[in-house]
């Protein structure tokens, strides 16, 4: 029933966004966009509510995007995959909620999704009145052809480095910018959580994850501190580097 009311919707597609990550191939046809990507929804309270059509005057467009980073245990097992990723854009282009709708390698779902929470839009609108809508990222991983590979395996972001990206200021550069979640502090919720993060050799985050965190909203407020610093890049051999680091944020109560 849910296939024949998506084709009965593929009329209605107007949006086509085409996610690009340096150094990688992901490309995405023309005919999947046709056949997959926007689909407007009607805005819900929770994350999957998807199931009522309403037209809109003016959809989203993308102002600025995060480019996904190619897993390394895809990179090393030459695994490709598409995974179609659910955003919800509220009325101030920012993405609400995101999730995965479809995928075909559950090795790249992390990567997709990180993207996708790092897009900027242009609110849907109508009657001149800005509207939360939802639509469809497809993020295609391909490392064909052969000689791409090698360049995606060249453009990986470094574990270790002559010298690791550090927050230009400090730790407390960041603890400046983090705050308490009043939800935390009444549970009393302290602990660590730990950050990935993809630096590029200008010292800009490319992507963040997390990979073990605490809940309460101590994850999200972590993530956007960090999101907020400004690093120094890596080096290797006399030269600024990609490098991904793990950040831990502490949550402690006075």
């Amino acid at each position: 029933m849910k296939r024949n009311i998506f084709y009965l919707l593929l009329p209605l597609i107007v949006l086509i966004f085409s996610p690009l990550i340096s150094g990688q191939n992901l490309d995405v046809s023309s005919e999947e966009g046709a056949r997959d990507i926007a689909q407007n929804y009607k805005s819900q309270d929770d994350t999957t509510g998807m199931s009522e059509f309403i037209a809109v005057e003016k959809m989203p467009s993308v102002i600025s995007q995060i480019k996904p980073v190619y897993p390394e245990e895809a990179i090393k097992k030459n695994e490709i995959g598409t995974v179609w990723v659910k955003v919800k854009v509220d009325v101030n282009g920012n993405p609400a909620s995101v999730i995965v709708a479809r995928s075909t390698n559950s090795v790249f779902d992390d990567a997709a999704i990180t993207a996708a929470k790092g897009y900027k839009f242009t609110p849907a609108e109508n009657k001149g009145k800005a509207v939360a809508v939802w639509v469809v990222i497809p993020f295609k991983f391909d490392l064909s052809p052969e000689k791409e590979k090698k360049d995606v395996l060249k453009e990986c972001y470094l574990q270790e480095a002559d010298e690791m990206p550090s927050i230009i200021g400090g730790m407390s550069a960041l603890f400046k910018k983090l705050s308490y979640p009043e939800s935390a502090k009444k549970k009393n919720i302290e602990g660590k959580v730990l950050i990935k993060i993809f630096i590029d050799e200008n010292g800009n985050i490319d992507a963040t994850n997390i990979i073990k965190g605490i809940g309460f909203g101590c994850d999200e407020a972590a993530e956007k501190a960090a999101r907020s610093c400004k690093f120094t890049p890596a080096k290797k051999d006399g030269k600024n580097v990609k490098a991904q680091v793990v950040l831990p944020v502490q949550f402690k109560l006075k």
